[in-house]
Order: structure tokens, then sequence, then C-alpha cells
């Protein structure tokens, strides 16, 4: 009897979640049509522009190059040469007015909220940088659901060690590379610029206590399985950036990227339905628990940068003495920039995705922390206008300031 009742609780519950989902959707159908009709005018507008930029991917100097393990097997079992570890060069057989020496370098990281990314989309870019003598490469890396945020963290990584490692072969100059992503791809640079200086203070750290003895796993204490240090980047860019998913939670859902799919993004803890289907901040604060804010939290470059700091303090702490607490974390504060690369962060003021106020908060962090860093708000852009619809419409302020940078920063 009791098997029996509760398998009839089961199917109740089955029923009743199946007839809800029907009515979400028969509720939410009108709202869909008519964000699908806008959809198809964008691209309607917009086609013309689209048959251009298509032009320009397929018929420049570019080539795609496999930056990831040779003979490698994936997690489903196909060959890794099948899979999106590739990268797209531009400009490695263009010479500048016959100028042969070695080209500095731009790695881009395209966005597409963590689900659409494609190196397709830096075309524009690395068309306008290619004649100015920068050698522009836009690595691929896998989306959700293929993995999580830890996936494309690793598969970044692994192309930024690939570029320092081989891009000479290509013209380009290992020693003079910026680092540079757009929407969730500068969300996955950040962090893995961040986890890059965890990783150099926790090896300074083991290098002080003697933890490492011979034979032990350099690996251990790393968050990423890179061998090359922050300070090898010249600079990192980073544009339109969520830097603080904790925030940027109820933003992403009123967007369609619904509190479920961000857990399962970012290794978020499962809630109740009721959370999806009406969440804002103060459901996130009843409803999340604290592991699920600490997973956010780990993947926010904010609060990765913040982490930087503290452990950087414990560094310094434990590596002087007869000094006061005050002076520890003074020390801590002004030395922490020199681990980082040179930082910029732009963004629109009419960002509606990812409001400009993330910049604000982030800028603020680091200025509180003593880490310079450059800013350039783009009065009235949207939040894709740095990279899609403003140089289709010919303004190439955007791309006027990544040359600058480029140019300051390699000199």
């Amino acid at each position: 009897m009791t098997s029996q009742r509760h398998h009839h609780t089961l199917l109740t519950k089955q029923n009743n979640t199946r007839q809800k989902r029907i009515w979400d959707l028969l509720r939410h159908l009108p709202t869909f049509m008519f964000r699908f009709l806008r959809l198809l005018s964008f691209v309607f507008f917009l086609l013309p522009a689209f048959v251009v930029f298509l032009y320009h991917y397929f018929a420049c100097d570019r080539i795609a190059v496999y930056y990831g393990l040779k003979g490698a097997i994936g997690e489903n079992g196909e060959r890794m040469w099948l899979s999106r570890h590739y990268l797209d060069m531009y400009g490695s057989r263009t010479h500048v007015n016959g100028n042969k020496e070695k080209k500095p370098v731009v790695i881009f990281l395209t966005g597409g909220a963590w689900i659409i990314g494609y190196r397709m989309w830096g075309c524009l870019l690395a068309r306008a940088l290619v004649p100015f003598g920068i050698l522009v490469i836009i690595p691929d890396y896998r989306n959700f659901p293929k993995v999580n945020i830890k996936g494309m963290v690793d598969d970044v990584d692994m192309s930024i060690q690939w570029v320092l490692d081989h891009v000479e072969e290509y013209g380009g100059d290992g020693k003079r590379v910026v680092l540079v992503g757009q929407s969730a791809g500068a969300h996955i640079g950040g962090v893995v610029v961040a986890k890059k200086v965890l990783d150099w203070i926790r090896q300074q750290q083991q290098q002080q206590s003697y933890q490492r003895s011979e034979g032990s796993n350099e690996e251990d204490c790393r968050h990423l399985k890179s061998t090359y240090s922050p300070q090898q980047l010249c600079g990192f860019i980073t544009t339109s950036s969520p830097h603080n998913l904790v925030t940027m939670r109820s933003v992403f859902h009123r967007h369609g990227l619904s509190a479920s799919v961000q857990r399962s993004i970012f290794g978020g803890i499962s809630g109740s339905n009721d959370y999806d289907d009406d969440l804002n901040d103060d459901t996130i604060k009843s409803v999340a628990t604290s592991d699920d804010m600490d997973v956010f939290e780990a993947w926010s470059p904010y609060h990765l940068v913040k982490k930087c700091q503290s452990e950087y303090i414990t560094l310094t702490s434990e590596g002087t003495t007869n000094r006061s607490s005050s002076s520890n974390n003074n020390e801590s504060i002004d030395q922490l920039k020199d681990i980082f690369p040179k930082l910029c962060v732009i963004h629109g003021t009419a960002d509606k995705t990812v409001p400009v106020e993330e910049a604000i908060e982030f800028l603020s962090l680091l200025s509180n922390l003593q880490i310079p860093a450059l800013s350039k708000m783009y009065p009235g852009w949207s939040h894709t206008d740095p990279i899609l619809e403003k140089p289709m419409l010919g303004n190439h302020l955007y791309h006027r300031d990544i040359y600058e940078l480029v140019r300051l920063w390699t000199g």
C-alpha cells in the first residue's frame, strides 16, 4: 500500500509539473512570438551588412590553426580536431610596407552568452587591425551545454598558452601580446587573468613556506594547467563584460538567460520552480543557498580580484617580519598591481544587457586596491555596438581605441 501510494503521489507531481510547463509555454507564447518577429526584422534590415561580413571573413588573410592537444580524445569519444579547439589567425601573411618585423599580437575572445560564441564574430575587429601591422588571433572555445564555465576557461587558457608558445612561427611577437574580450569572452578572459594571478601568488606562498619538496606535484596549488605567468600578457582589455555574476543574475534572467540555465553554466545549486519563474533581487537573497552564491562568486572577476588581494596580503605577511599589520596591507596593495597585466575597461553607457554600473563598480574596486586601470565609456552605445553595429555603419572608434592601446602597451 505504501509503495502504491508513493507511486500515485509521484505520478500526480509529474502530471502537475507537466501541466504547469504547458501553461507556462502558452502564457509566454505571445511574448515569444513578439520577440521572434523583432529578431526576424533585425536580421532582415542587417542582412546586407551580414553578407559583406561573411565575404570579409572568407576572403581575408585568415588561417585556421588547431590549438588543442594532438591526438586527444574528447569527452564523447570524438577526436579533438573535430571540436572547437581551433583559432583564426589574421594577418600572418600580410606585411605592412614590406616590414617583416615581428608583429604585436591581439588575442580576441568573442562573446555569445556562453552559449553561441564563435570565432567568426571578431572578424570586423581583425579586418580593422591587420592593415596596421597587428596579428589578430581569435580562438574558439566550447560553449554550454557542451561544457560549463570551467571547460570554457580551460579552453581559453590553453589557447593563450598556445599563442605564447607558437605565435612567433607565424610572424607574431610572443613578448607583445594583448588580450581583448567582449561580453562573455571578456568575462572568461577576466576569470583566466585573475586565476593566473592567484596561481602566481600561491606558487610564491609554496616557495616561502618550503612546502614544495622533491618529487611533489606543482599543479596541486594551481587553478589552471598552463605555465605562463600573468605578466607575460602586456595588457587586458575588457569590453561590455559582466564582472560580478552575483549582481547580474536577475539581469540575465530578465534577458532570457534563465536562473536554471545560469546554474547549469556556472555550477550553482538547483532551486525551486518558483525561483525560476519569478526572479528578482529579493528572491535571490531568500532562495539561493550560501553554496549557490559562493559558486557564482568563484567565477566572477570582481570577487576573484578581491581574493587576489587577500591572498597577496597573506603572502607578504608570511614573507616579512617585524612589520605592523597596517604596513603589510599597504605593501600588499601597492605591489599587487605589478602582478596583473595592464588593464582597460570599456563599456557602452546604453548597454541594457550588461548595465554600465558593472564597469563602474569594477573600476571602483580596482581603484580601491590601487590597481591602475584605464576606462573608456562610450555614450549611447549598446552591448554589441563596439563589435557589430557601429563598425558596420562606419564608426571605428572601438577599433581605434584598441589599436592605440596595443601600441601604447607593446611599444
